[in-house]
Order: C-alpha cells, then sequence, then structure tokens
C-alpha cells in the first residue's frame, strides 16, 4: 500500500493517495502530507534522486553491486510518525541481460500489502529494465516481519477458500525509454482525480499506457457514479485482461 505515493514523483501530498485509499488520513501526522510518502525518497532522498542515480550507475557499469535505493531512514523513528516506510531499501543487479531486483522490508502485512506491494515493485522493476534496454529478470522479496493481523483473518481464509485461481499477466511495456509516456500519465492524473477528464486518443499514447489512463478515468467515473461513461470506456480499453476490473468498478446499485 505504501508504493501508491510514489506516482507523484517528490509529492507528499496527502490529496493525491487520498482519492485512491482513503484510510491514509489516519497515517497522516499534519492532515495535509504524508511523512513517509515513497515519493520523496525515491526521487529526492536528501537531495539524491535515487532513481536517476540508479540508471546512471546501472548505465555505466552494469555489472554494479551499489544498485541501492534507500527508503528507509534513521530519522524515521528519531520520533513518533503515524507512518513511515515498511520498505528498507531496493537493490538491483543486471546478470546475464536480465535485471534483477531485491525488495527488502522491515515489516508487510501478507493480506492487505504483500499483493500491492509486489505489483508496484516490480512494475517500478520493468520501467528501469526498459529504460536499461535489458529484459526483466528474478524479483525477490524479503521481509523482516510478515504479518496477518486477526481482524483480517476472516476475510482472507474467504479468500483463500475460493481455491487457486489462474495469474493473468499484464502486458509487457513496450520496448524503449518509457520516461516520455511516464511523464503524460503524472500530467493527466491530477485532472482525472480532479474531474477533468482527459481525451486520450491525442495523448498519442502507446495502447499499453492509454489503458492505464483509462483505468484512471474509470476508477474518477465509479468516485461519479457514473456508469455509463464506464460502459464508453470499458469499449476502448485494448487489453481484455482488465476486464474483470473495469466490471469491479462498476457503481453498485442503490
Amino acid at each position: 500500500r505504501d508504493l501508491h505515493s510514489f506516482p507523484t514523483r517528490r509529492s507528499s501530498d496527502l490529496n493525491f493517495i487520498h482519492h485512491y485509499l482513503s484510510h491514509y488520513a489516519e497515517e497522516s501526522d499534519d492532515e495535509r502530507t504524508v511523512y513517509g510518502a515513497y515519493g520523496p525518497r525515491l526521487f529526492s532522498m536528501k537531495g539524491n534522486d535515487q532513481i536517476a542515480n540508479v540508471i546512471k550507475l546501472l548505465k555505466k557499469r552494469k555489472t554494479s553491486r551499489r544498485a541501492v535505493i534507500q527508503l528507509f531512514d534513521a530519522a524515521d523513528i528519531a520520533e513518533h510518525h503515524k507512518g513511515i516506510p515498511c520498505t528498507c531499501t531496493l537493490q538491483f543487479m543486471v546478470r546475464n541481460g536480465r535485471l534483477i531486483m531485491f525488495t527488502n522490508m522491515r515489516s508487510n502485512d501478507v493480506f492487505l500489502g504483500l499483493p500491492y506491494d509486489i505489483f508496484a515493485f516490480t512494475m517500478l522493476q520493468e520501467i528501469l529494465a526498459r529504460t536499461l534496454d535489458v529484459e526483466v529478470g528474478a524479483y525477490k522479496h524479503a521481509v523482516g516481519s510478515l504479518h496477518l493481523y486477526e481482524k483480517n483473518r476472516k476475510a482472507a481464509k474467504q479468500y483463500l477458500d475460493e481455491g487457486w485461481q489462474e495469474t493473468v499477466s499484464m502486458p509487457s511495456m513496450p520496448l524503449g525509454d518509457p520516461w516520455p509516456a511516464l511523464r503524460t500519465l503524472l500530467k493527466v492524473e491530477p485532472e482525472i482525480r480532479q474531474g477533468k477528464i482527459s481525451d486520450v486518443a491525442g495523448l498519442k499514447l502507446d495502447d499499453y499506457w492509454a489503458d492505464l489512463v483509462r483505468l484512471l478515468q474509470i476508477f474518477r467515473y465509479r468516485k461519479d457514479k457514473n456508469a455509463g461513461e464506464i460502459t464508453k470506456l470499458r469499449k476502448n480499453v485494448s487489453s481484455q485482461i482488465y476486464d474483470t476490473y473495469v466490471r469491479g468498478r462498476w457503481p453498485a446499485k442503490k
């Protein structure tokens, strides 16, 4: 769940994350910002753009063992904060033409956090792999305290009792530099969140990225209880793997 903060890059603004996860208001120290937001830590940790530094290092020395991003900071436990990063470090290595990623976490909720964290971190892994022009390699996830809260035990058991489900992969990210598309996505996200829906066709994005814009729009329309617009967007989503998500976003009938 922490990773929902990182697409805003240097922002720790509560308004962004609250749109997608309202419970983050409970983790704000001042009702305006999220202290443990990953964006500022990834892109401006004590003045360092850690993502840019890792890319620069691995472009220069692909065999380097130094491509480590620090998310947990010594100051995080110097005084009390409602929310601090669960992730300690992210490490990247290129071996045999593949980008391997190692995530080390101090704590992880197996039901509420783990599935979303793995998705978000591997998305970051794929972005960096495309940037470095290498294939996506293995992903390793280590946790100090992997836990399940008692209040979520029933829901977790219900999920497991449904049986194993077939895993469906997202489409592969297009080859080439992903950052122009990411910048476009970041530019239109606030507009969508504020109800100023963007014209996807006018963005001139690859189908992969255009679908992500449409999913943001669908999320917005669900909040507006606008089933008609969701129906229209559903027809334009290029990849059918998102259909389960889209159907789950339909406003509940009264």
